[in-house]
Order: C-alpha cells, then structure tokens, then sequence
C-alpha cells in the first residue's frame, strides 16, 4: 500500500509534467533541422545544421542543460541523472544516423557525463540550500516555543499555541498535523486528521512522562523517520517550557500570597497604630477628664445659682429681654455640663449590674428623661408582649437616651419623626431607633463609634463612643445604616434573658 501511494504521488508531481514538456520542446528544438529538411526547408536546414557542429561544440544539444538543471534543482540527484541519459537516448538517432562524427557513441556518452556531473553540481547546491533552510526553520520553531512559554500564563494557553507551531518546522506544514495530550487534557492542531504516517515521543517534564506528543504527515513514513531527531529535540524543548510555564505559575502564586500576607500585615501594623493612637488620645482625655473634670464642675454650679438668682430678680422687675439672656445661659450651663459628665462617664465606666429589666419600661423612662421638641415627633411600635432582658437598667437607658437624643439633633430644627421599634430575632431582642434626619456620610461609619470624632459644632464626640462601650459590656452590640440626607438607622441587640 505505501509502494502504491508513493508511485501515486510521484506521477502527481507536476515538475515531472513541466520536465517533460521542456524535454519535449528540447528534442523538438534539437531535431528542427531535420523536420526542416523533411518540410523542404533547404535554407533553414543549413543554417541551423551549421550549429551542431560550430568550432566541434553542438550549441544546439546545450538546450537540454535546461531540463537537467531543473530536474536537479526540484528533484534531486538521481532524477537528474536520469533525465541525462533520456537525454542521451533522445541524442543517439542523431549521432548514429546524421552526424558525421567518426565514433557516434562518443558525443552522447560525453554529453550525458557533462550534463550528469552539472545536474549533480545543482542538486547538492539545492539540497545544501534547503538543508540551511530547513535549520533556520527549525531554530524559529525552537525560539517560537521559548517565546510562547515566557507569554503564556498556564500550561493549557502554551500547549494551544504549540500545536501551531510544531508543523512549522516540517519540510511541508500543511501535510503535518500535531496532536498533545498532558494530563488527560488533548490539544490538536487546525484540522486534525489521523494518517498513515506518524511518529509518537513522550512527553517527559521534570523526569516524569506526562502526556505525549503524536505527529501526522500525509507524506511517507520514512520521511518522518528523517525527522525523529528533529521530534525529540522539539519535544524535549516543549517538557522544559512546561517546567518553565509551571514554575512561572508557582512563583506567580507565592507571589500573589506574599502580597496578600503584606497587604494583611500592613493592615494589622495600621489597626496597631490606630489602636496605639486612641489609647494615646484615651489616656490624654482620662487624664483631661481626672485633672479638671471636677474643677469645671463647681464653678458651673456657682455660675448657675447666680444665674438663678438673677433670673428670681429679673422676674420680679419684669425684664423680660434679661430673662430671656439668663435662659440662654442656663442652656449653655447645661450643655457645659453634659460635656463635663461624658469626660467623667468615659473614663470611670463602671462594670455592668444585671438585673431582669422589661425593655418597654425601660424605653418608656428614657423617653422621659428628654425633652422632644414640637417640630419633632416620635412613634414608638413596641411588642405587645413583655421583652424580658437581664441588663444593667442605668447603662441601656444611658444608652437609649442617647442615641434619641442625637436623632433629635440631627433633625435640626426641621420637621422630623422618630420612630421606634423593637422585636425579636433568634436568642436577641432589637430596638430600632430610625429617623429622617440629615443622615451620616458613608466614610464616617467607621469613625463614628471613635472617640472624640464628631461632625456636630457642639460636643467632643464622646456620646457614641460611651453609647457603643455600654451596649457591649452589656452583652449586645450596635449595628447603624444611614444614608446622607436620607436618615439614619441605629439598631440595638440585647441577649434574651434565658428561661429556666
């Protein structure tokens, strides 16, 4: 069967068509002074007789030097040779019944050892130029393989482009189909198609067989016999580009974990800070607060009697713009006051005393402790059924009163509602606390629990921070979603008391 393929591709060869048309214009050529002479062409028969035989050289047998050229040049040697005793067959009628020369085998043999050794000349001139032509093609297949393993981000993307390459380096690309399979994974060249002829190697990466490499050729098989060196050198090239893809993963992936692991001690460095810096801060108001915290508060109270005093004999004369002076100032001893009463509540905050506590009671009391504007008016939405905590009373009404008291605030003189609601959600109970005030900017969630960070013209920014403190040695925590001139939501949750 491969006997009969071969002869079937050679006869489809088309430079045996092209030799054999030249061959046959040559002999034409060659003999046109003979078909002269039979046509009655006299003239034109001496002219052209004349050159066989100018100063001993046959000019008009040089002609066949074109297709024994070209044989050597497209086929190779042997083709050549042959085509030079066709050559010699093709001379000898004419050496044997025209010429005049006295051996007439001497003048086609000559001929045919002339037109054989120029034929043999060309042909290792050709096979040396392919050969070097070949080799560059090698080099780059090699070199395309080094360079798609550097750009390749996985082994499967370097393997997808391989396949593409590996023909380019074969005598003929388009008869050669490549087919890879590594780790159970098959790659395939444009158009695969199994033939007769194949050569198969294994795919070695790091000492280990891990696939193997299969090349088709719809040429014979000894051509790819001739190509088995070749194979292994670009199948061994492909296992160290492997190694290569593999490893570059690997340091890509240790290195990505060490970025991660930075970027994670950096932020622990920053949350040390952070922490370093509050309690720096901590200490410095605790030692504000121990320091003066009782020095302010008498001469506020003093400032308070005589403001009182004042407002007694004021009354009595009727000055209504004084008595109106003397109120503001109370106001402003107040809010003295309450900055004075964080300062000493922030740093001597006192460890919790449970005890059972009935949530809507307490709600309740911490609603009476405040006074609510007019402009301001709150809803409460309580569960009909008793909410039993066990909590420190004093410290969650602390914490209620103040978390009303900023939503107050933040309603700033504008009509606003309130609205409390409370529930229950697993082993918690919740108290909602939601207004339609102004609203807290998304970067200042996580700052707004911090002490001594405020956005208010008024305060020190302790209140949050007690309120957080209390809700947490109480058990609970304190959740808040606010949305800029939306409104604001902050949600407390308290352990159910467990029954017995």
């Amino acid at each position: 069967m491969s006997y009969k393929r071969n002869k079937k591709s050679w006869w489809s060869n088309p430079h045996l068509k092209y030799i054999t048309g030249i061959m046959v214009l040559c002999s034409i050529i060659y003999y046109l002074p003979v078909i002269g002479g039979l046509f009655g062409w006299t003239s034109l028969e001496n002219s052209l007789n004349s050159l066989h035989n100018f100063y001993g050289i046959d000019f008009l047998g040089l002609i066949f030097f074109i297709p024994v050229v070209y044989t050597a040049y497209v086929l190779g040697v042997i083709p050549a040779i042959m085509t030079a005793f066709i050559t010699m067959i093709i001379l000898l009628p004419h050496a044997i019944l025209i010429d005049t020369y006295p051996n007439a085998m001497f003048k086609p043999t000559a001929f045919v050892i002339i037109l054989s050794a120029v034929g043999a000349v060309v042909a290792m001139l050709q096979k040396s130029e392919q050969a070097h032509h070949q080799r560059m093609k090698e080099m780059k297949c090699l070199y395309d393989i080094g360079k798609a393993a550097e750009e390749s981000r996985s082994v499967d993307n370097f393997l997808s482009r391989v396949v593409g390459l590996i023909p380019q380096a074969m005598q003929s690309p388009e008869e050669t189909k490549v087919r890879i399979t590594f780790h159970d994974q098959v790659f395939k060249s444009d158009n695969f198609q199994k033939s007769f002829s194949k050569i198969t190697t294994n795919l070695v990466v790091g000492g280990e067989t891990m696939g193997l490499v299969e090349i088709y050729s719809s040429r014979d098989n000894p051509y790819l016999k001739k190509r088995n060196h070749l194979t292994k050198t670009l199948v061994e090239r492909i296992g160290g580009a492997i190694r290569q893809v593999e490893l570059e993963q690997s340091l890509q992936g240790y290195y990505e974990q060490l970025e991660d692991e930075v970027d994670i001690r950096t932020k622990d460095l920053e949350q040390v800070q952070e922490k370093l810096i509050r309690s720096e801060r901590l200490a410095a108001v605790g030692e504000l607060a121990s320091g003066v915290g009782h020095e302010l508060r008498n001469p506020l109270n003093v400032i308070r009697n005589c403001a009182y005093l004042l407002n007694m004999a004021v009354t009595e004369k009727g000055d209504e713009e004084a008595a109106n002076t003397l109120q503001v100032l109370d106001k402003q001893i107040d809010i003295s006051n309450k900055i004075v009463t964080d300062l000493l509540d922030f740093t001597r905050i006192t460890p919790p005393s449970p005890d059972r506590v009935d949530l809507k009671t307490l709600i309740n009391e911490s609603l009476s402790w405040i006074t609510v504007p007019e402009h301001v008016t709150i809803n409460t939405n309580l569960n009909s059924h008793p909410m039993k905590v066990r909590t420190d009373a004093e410290q969650i009404s602390r914490v209620f009163t103040n978390i009303i008291s900023n939503a107050i605030q933040a309603m700033n003189g504008k009509d606003g509602e309130l609205n409390i609601d409370t529930g229950t959600e697993d082993k918690d109970v919740w108290i909602k606390f939601q207004d339609n005030g102004c609203g807290i900017p998304e970067d200042n969630f996580d700052k707004i629990f911090e002490p001594l960070f405020t956005t208010k013209p008024k305060g020190i920014g302790l209140g949050l921070a007690i309120t957080k403190r209390l809700v947490e040695q109480n058990g609970g925590k304190i959740e808040i979603a606010s949305q800029a001139g939306q409104g604001t939501t902050f949600t407390v949750k308290l352990p159910l008391e467990k029954r017995r």
